[in-house]
């Protein structure tokens, strides 16, 4: 089941994410500031978290907002399983609610950012499999030699 995140969900997100070993530290830190912001206002602004949960365990989570300043391009900031639980659909279910989200919500377009490091080869071919396009790559933008890789996948409606 995939439901809308409560505060309450924040700590074990905060733990699945940093139990991948994908993110740095800093990242884990944002992460907890991005849902802090998010149960406090950005809500309100339009921002969308959602929790994949099995049995009332928790499987993972997708956190999605509106592009500021566009016409209905969307951005998905975190999509994240329980490292136990990869390749085993979870993200793609996760990736398609918010799809369907944003489609519903009459978005054009969904951006998503990923790093170069090896590590980062299976996300990649997540998004490719998808349907998105890597659509650019900011040079050396997360540090020297880890570039960020930008994916993009449009929706039928203009």
């Amino acid at each position: 089941m995939i439901r809308p995140t409560t505060p309450d969900d924040s700590e074990v997100l905060i733990d699945i994410t940093q139990n991948t070993g994908l993110f740095k530290p800093i990242e884990i830190q944002a992460l907890r500031e991005v849902l802090d912001d998010y149960h406090a206002d950005n809500r309100e602004a339009g921002h969308r978290c959602v929790t994949a949960e099995e049995n009332g365990e928790v499987l993972g989570f997708a956190y999605f907002a509106p592009a500021a300043m566009t016409d209905r391009s969307w951005y998905l900031w975190w999509i994240v399983v329980r490292q136990d639980l990869q390749a085993r659909g979870i993200g793609s279910a996760l990736l398609k609610y918010v799809e369907q989200e944003i489609a519903g919500l009459q978005g054009r377009v969904l951006f998503v950012e990923t790093g170069s490091l090896p590590h980062y080869e299976l996300t990649r071919r997540f998004y490719i499999k998808h349907g998105y396009d890597s659509h650019a790559l900011l040079k050396d933008y997360y540090s020297a030699g880890d570039s960020m890789v930008v994916f993009r996948k449009g929706f039928a409606h203009t």
